[in-house]
This record gives C-alpha cells, sequence and structure tokens, in this order.
C-alpha cells in the first residue's frame, strides 16, 4: 500500500529579501525530501539503471517550456466536462493550472516512464545514487539575475568538497550552445572517476579490500553510463569512462 501521489497546492513567494530567504529555504527541503525517495526506491530496487544509463534526457521546467496559452474555447470545455464527471471546483481548477505549468518533482519511477525531467527531478536522482555509495552530497540551488530584475534558479548537485555536478547540463541542458560546458561537466566527473579508481587501487594493494567490492562501490556512485557514452538530445559526447578502467589492475574486475 502507498501514497500514489502527493501535491503540494502551494504557491512560494520572492517579493522580498525575507520571501526569498524563505521560499529558497522550501525548495531545497522540498528537494531533500526527493532525494529520500529516491534513496529508498534504489534501496529497494537496486537493479534501477543509474540516470546517466537511463537515457533520460533534460527538459525545460513546465513553467517556462514556452508552451503555448491555453485556448480559451478549450478550457471552457475540459472544465464542462470535468463538471460533467463530477469533480470538485478547486480540482478542475488544479487540472487547469497543470496544464498550464506548475512546478513538479518526479520521483525515480515517475521520471524514468516520463523519460525527461528537469533540474528538479535530475539532481535527487544523483544525490540518492551518492547516498547509496556513501557519498555525502546534497541539492544546492544556486541563482542568477535575471532580465525582469529577479533570480532565475537552478538545482545542482554539492559534492562534499564543494564542488558541483550538473545533471541537467549533462544531459542536455541549453542544447549544442552549452556543448563546452557540458563537456566540462562531463571531464568533472571523469576526474572524480578517475580520484576513486586511484584511491581503489590503494584499498586492494596496501588493506586487501575486495577488488569487486569497491569497484561495485564506485559503480553505485553512478559517475557514468555503462557503455560510457553520455546521451543528449544534442549530442553523443564519448567519455573517458570504458571498460579497461574498471579491468586495470584487477580492480572492480566484473565476472563474466
Amino acid at each position: 500500500m502507498s501514497l500514489r501521489d502527493i501535491h503540494f497546492g502551494v504557491a512560494l513567494p520572492f517579493d522580498t529579501a525575507e520571501d526569498q530567504e524563505d521560499s529558497e529555504e522550501i525548495l531545497t527541503r522540498i528537494l531533500g525530501v526527493v532525494c529520500r525517495l529516491n534513496a529508498q526506491y534504489l534501496r529497494k530496487h537496486p537493479e534501477t539503471p543509474s540516470l546517466y544509463s537511463s537515457h533520460v534526457v533534460y527538459t525545460p521546467p513546465d513553467q517556462a517550456d514556452g508552451r503555448p496559452p491555453l485556448k480559451r474555447s478549450h478550457v471552457k470545455k475540459l472544465l464542462e466536462l470535468l463538471r460533467e464527471m463530477g469533480q470538485e471546483p478547486e480540482t478542475a481548477l488544479m487540472v487547469v493550472r497543470m496544464l498550464k505549468g506548475v512546478e513538479i518533482f518526479l520521483d525515480i519511477p515517475a521520471l524514468y516512464r516520463r523519460g525527461k525531467g528537469d533540474c528538479n527531478e535530475l539532481v535527487p536522482v544523483r544525490v540518492a545514487e551518492l547516498w547509496r555509495a556513501g557519498i555525502a552530497a546534497n541539492p544546492w540551488l544556486v541563482r542568477a539575475k535575471n532580465e525582469r530584475g529577479g533570480f532565475t534558479y537552478h538545482n545542482i548537485v554539492k559534492w562534499p568538497d564543494g564542488s558541483g555536478e550538473d545533471p541537467s547540463l549533462i544531459l542536455g541542458m541549453g542544447g549544442p550552445a552549452m556543448n563546452d560546458a557540458r563537456r566540462e561537466e562531463i571531464r568533472k566527473n571523469a576526474e572524480r572517476f578517475g580520484n576513486y579508481i586511484a584511491a581503489a587501487q590503494r584499498l586492494v594493494q596496501v588493506e586487501g579490500a575486495s577488488p569487486e567490492a569497491v569497484g561495485r562501490k564506485i559503480d553505485a556512485m553512478g559517475l557514468a553510463p555503462k557503455d560510457g557514452v553520455f546521451k543528449s538530445p544534442y549530442d553523443r559526447m564519448t567519455s573517458e569512462y570504458t571498460d579497461v578502467h574498471y579491468q586495470r589492475d584487477g580492480v572492480g574486475k566484473k565476472s563474466a
């Protein structure tokens, strides 16, 4: 038994500095909740493909995806249908709001079924994967001034060393114009991968750790797709992640 869907029918104000501070904290806490739900799901379903192996790609947020406005005649027909179905007025209005675009936070099964998501969905998957591997990562809000005088927010993964990982960028955010930045994000993950491989080798050689065990832990981090190729709607970036790295010196060597 489970609660199938949970919706918060709320709006977050950003009118004053106090509003902004409160709303940023609330957003971060909501992201943390989704991270925990994803961690729970991965614990129950360890066979789940990692985000970068899932073929999920980035899509703009529903409130900023450029969808055309709903036609008044279509909204009227929809409301009439919902009324005929016996739906309460507030439920009908919620349906209309969702069609216009709302901020949605999808968990892993919903995200993977959809096949695309924005930073609110992609970051919690990566954080949960890193938690599973014992890495104390967390979701992190970054902001930039926009042309309207306010701020545009974006979520990234913050690693314990303070560095960031942007799964939205890796999976296609910004299109071809962001290819150089995308390559840099992939390079950073390649560097992390190399650092953990080097540390794993020391554990195997000096402390006699199991190569298979440390290899599984590195795999659990989900730093790269299984085939070493990052897929986005815009390019196919071949990273330095290949099976050769996993086989090197027996670290993480997979059984046939």
